[in-house]
């Protein structure tokens, strides 16, 4: 239906059902290689853990990573889709403003896209600019959890496409099939 931009970095938050905020932090996502980098806000969270992944959809792939102890955990990833990626089954379903149409620079136009994900058991909603068609929130609706990423600040660059790369103290990391 769309193509996002290549790469992308911004602000992602992550809640579920009932409001819950599962992570807010800043990443960086390209779009053509498959690869994600998600590093969770220190000052957000009052959680003990600190969450920084790195994900190859592609190669199904999950890294966990503790720059602080230099350490790593290497993981099989369960689902190869990022939520900025609009399926090419996805059905549009209108065209509409948040905010104001009628006053300058207080709207955004937006695309809403819905579909299923049957591997899921899940169905989802994608909201994207009707315009570059950068992805503004995604939820996944299921009989156990609802999901929504929003997406917040978007860039359509990434200052350092090293982000991409495992640190070398992941190199040797034996592959958990978790």
């Amino acid at each position: 239906p769309c193509q996002s931009p290549s790469l992308t970095s911004g602000v992602l938050s992550v809640t579920s059902t009932g409001g819950h905020d599962i992570a807010v932090g800043d990443f960086n996502y390209d779009s053509t290689a498959k690869k994600l980098r998600f590093v969770e806000n220190d000052s957000h969270s009052n959680k003990t853990s600190h969450m920084d992944v790195l994900i190859h959809f592609e190669e199904g792939v999950m890294y966990e990573i503790d720059s602080k102890n230099e350490s790593c955990k290497k993981e099989t990833l369960k689902y190869r889709r990022h939520p900025m990626e609009l399926p090419s089954d996805a059905h549009h379903e209108s065209e509409t403003y948040l905010g104001s149409p009628s006053k300058s620079e207080q709207g955004l136009r937006v695309r809403s896209w819905n579909g299923k994900l049957p591997d899921l058991h899940a169905n989802y909603t994608m909201l994207t600019t009707s315009c570059g068609c950068l992805t503004v929130s995604c939820c996944y609706h299921s009989e156990k959890i609802d999901l929504t990423f929003s997406f917040m600040n978007v860039e359509t660059q990434v200052d350092d496409t090293q982000v991409f790369v495992p640190p070398t103290y992941c190199e040797g990391v034996a592959l958990e099939d978790v």
